[in-house]
């Protein structure tokens, strides 16, 4: 018996937002529009040379010839699907997660399966509507090749899997701002968010000023010049706010 067909490939998983409750509301419309939403995909997904091979559900799966071509047809998808989807009512408005990883497969005649394919799946779940998310391989191919910010979302453990993936997400589309917020653990190991950043730099100022004003009131009581270092380090823990409120500079995850 000879061993099977093995490629490494890019794969592309595509998955309705809360198919099960646009069912429950409108059956038939629900059906319509997941055909023609798999028609916007299918055209984007061809354009950069794809081809589907799995409708399983409300779902779909595509194999690329390269992790650049998969993530533009992803992007191109979101894009006309967005505009496709705009004029729908907010309750019954049909939105899809996109997954993108480049992996090693099995080929079982036009079909494609292995772990390259199910953790393509696993990342579309960690997209936010409307989103895309890629694994770290995918990523390294395409980080200097596209003019869009990603964000890091760090390794992420996935039922089935092994190893943990790491995982970006594309910072595109109206809920670009939400990507991080997708998941509790985005933040690297040992970062803090910016403003648990800045919380932690104005306690330990706190703790600094304290000590300081000790140390005055036991050698001198009589004369504060306490309150001299205090300025001068509530002028540098609120340095970044300033920055941020007068320029626009961005709080990053130290405070900066």
């Amino acid at each position: 018996m000879s061993p099977p067909e093995r490629r490494l490939t890019a794969i592309l998983c595509a998955d309705v937002v809360g198919y099960s409750r646009l069912v429950g509301r409108d059956e038939t419309g629900t059906l319509a529009r997941l055909d023609q939403a798999r028609g916007i995909l299918r055209t984007a997904i061809e354009g950069q040379g794809g081809r589907v091979f799995n409708l399983a559900g409300d779902g779909l799966l595509a194999e690329f010839p390269s992790a650049l071509a998969a993530v533009q047809a992803a992007i191109a998808a979101q894009d006309r699907l967005g505009v496709w989807a705009s004029d729908q009512p907010e309750d019954d408005r049909m939105r899809l997660r996109i997954g993108v990883n480049l992996g090693d497969v099995v080929v079982s005649g036009d079909d494609l399966l292995g772990d390259g394919v199910n953790v393509a799946a696993r990342l579309q779940e960690v997209a936010v509507p409307g989103g895309i998310c890629l694994s770290g391989a995918v990523y390294e191919q395409v980080r200097s090749k596209i003019e869009i910010g990603f964000a890091d979302l760090g390794p992420r453990s996935m039922k089935n899997i092994a190893d943990p993936v790491r995982v970006y997400a594309l910072r595109i589309g109206p809920d670009a701002h939400r990507v991080e917020a997708a998941s509790p653990s985005a933040a690297a190991p040992g970062r803090y968010s910016p403003f648990e950043s800045l919380r932690r730099r104005v306690l330990g100022a706190l703790v600094v000023v304290a000590v300081l004003l000790v140390i005055n009131l036991m050698t001198n009581p009589y004369d504060l010049w306490v309150q001299w270092p205090a300025l001068g380090l509530g002028i540098a823990v609120l340095m970044p706010v300033i920055r941020h409120l007068l320029w626009g500079r961005p709080l990053d995850a130290d405070g900066k």
